[in-house]
């Protein structure tokens, strides 16, 4: 089972070019088009400066007996530069990535569950939480998707 998981983790990551993606489309075509666009929006809450107005994610659940295994892309492209790991562990992860210069000036921060961002010093940050949670919860790998943040996390009981 934890094969199979791999698997669709690795189908994710070459929809965001990190291997060719016409290999996964021919075989996942429908999993490939939901990958348009986010699935989750997180609205941004302006304290100063010019803010976007929400930060897209790409969040995909695959659920199991007992638990799930997640992947998450924070869809930063269009308000920052390529992220990087500034603070890891097995239950957090927080990305840093310096802004486009059209949104430097923004202070602000959003949040949806265990995902968060926060802007400051003309950069964004990006945080999966996974810490004071019942339960296993474990962040499996984090890395780079095509210049953005992505986690891949289990949960189970």
């Amino acid at each position: 089972m934890t094969h199979n998981y791999k698997f669709q983790a690795l189908q994710v990551l070459s929809i965001f070019g990190l291997m060719t993606t016409t290999s996964i489309m021919a075989s996942t075509s429908a999993l490939a088009q939901s990958f348009d666009k986010p699935s989750a929006k997180v609205n941004v809450e302006r304290k100063s400066g010019n803010c976007p107005n929400n930060v897209g994610l790409w969040w995909m659940p695959f659920g199991f007996e007992g638990g799930a295994d997640h992947i998450v892309v924070a869809d930063i492209k269009p308000i920052a530069d390529n992220a990087k790991v500034i603070k890891s562990h097995q239950k957090l992860v927080e990305y840093e990535a310096p802004l486009l210069p059209k949104y430097a000036s923004c202070v602000g921060q959003g949040s949806l569950y265990m995902y968060s961002f926060q802007f400051r010093n003309s950069k964004v940050y990006f945080r999966v939480n996974l810490e004071g949670r019942d339960g296993y919860f474990k962040i499996i790998n984090k890395q780079l998707a095509g210049g953005r943040p992505y986690v891949f996390w289990q949960a189970a009981e």
